[in-house]
């Protein structure tokens, strides 16, 4: 694996953060692993869901830097959206000695039973993460930026609002101008992310330009933290995330494409999808 986010192996002055199912964690962890729950929600770009976001984040920094280990490891099934959110996130915050674990569990190293569960405080007052947007960024943007759906085709064309547990009554569709670029190909058949120079190849079919101001989002802001990783690996100079993402931006009155409410009678007004990232006999 040659992206450079990614670590294969476990050292003793690693901080370890467990990414997988509450659950799996409980049962079974590497020993000494931390397991926060937040990093599977969703959040809105409002100042209060800014709080929500970034004491938390704070508090996973206040932690690493109190154990006096050298850097974080994070883990979870395989190089999954949560792992790669965690890492995105600290990044963003100034802990640039954080990686996923280039690793599917089970990993090898000690094991114990998760008991490291943190559930930390809301801040009193948010500061901006690097690499993530809000929804008035957007707004001010949206016809200057280059921008990729993480998500599914399903949910890019406005048959589901996302991907897991979808709610009858839910509006579905997709940010105007927005390429599909469906997180799941970024993997290749045995659950490994795919080489940097296949996705570069792939990166060459969408009309995009490296030095341009390229948002990703997805449902809830996990899916396109991995995509912004590779991306900045790849050349692209000005990469960010879009944290409310269709969490957020199906709330509001701004503009939509292939809008749809998820139960109804009536299909989607799809349009034409446009999508990069895969061989186009595939799509």
């Amino acid at each position: 694996m040659n992206w450079n986010f990614l670590k294969t192996e476990i050292e003793p002055g690693d901080f370890l953060i467990d990414c997988r199912s509450q659950s799996a964690y409980e049962e079974e962890t590497l020993e000494g692993a931390y397991y926060y729950p937040f990093i599977k929600k969703a959040f809105g770009s409002d100042p209060e869901s800014q709080k929500k976001l970034y004491g938390p984040m704070a508090s996973v920094i206040q932690e690493f830097q109190k154990s006096k280990k050298t850097r974080i490891i994070v883990f979870d099934e395989g190089m999954g959206m949560f792992s790669t959110r965690m890492v995105y996130l600290l990044r963003g915050m100034g802990i640039k000695d954080a990686y996923v674990l280039g690793q599917k569990w089970p990993v090898e190293g000690k094991k114990a039973k998760g008991e490291l569960k943190i559930e930390p405080p809301i801040a009193d007052k948010a500061k901006p993460i690097e690499g993530v947007v809000d929804k008035a960024f957007m707004e001010r943007n949206l016809t200057k930026l280059q921008i990729f759906d993480a998500r599914t085709m399903d949910e890019y064309e406005g048959r589901l609002p996302r991907l897991t547990a979808p709610e009858e009554g839910t509006l579905c569709g997709r940010l105007p101008g927005a390429f599909l670029w469906d997180w799941r190909n970024l993997y290749d058949g045995e659950a490994n992310l795919i080489e940097r120079s296949i996705f570069k190849k792939r990166l060459n079919g969408f009309p995009f330009m490296p030095e341009r101001p390229t948002v990703i989002y997805d449902y809830n802001g996990a899916r396109s933290c991995l995509l912004a990783l590779m991306l900045r690996e790849a050349g692209y100079i000005d990469v960010t995330t879009y944290q409310g993402s269709w969490f957020e931006w199906r709330k509001s009155n701004l503009p939509k494409q292939a809008v749809a409410v998820f139960g109804a009678k009536q299909g989607a007004a799809a349009g034409a999808p446009r999508v990069g990232g895969v061989d186009r006999k595939k799509v």
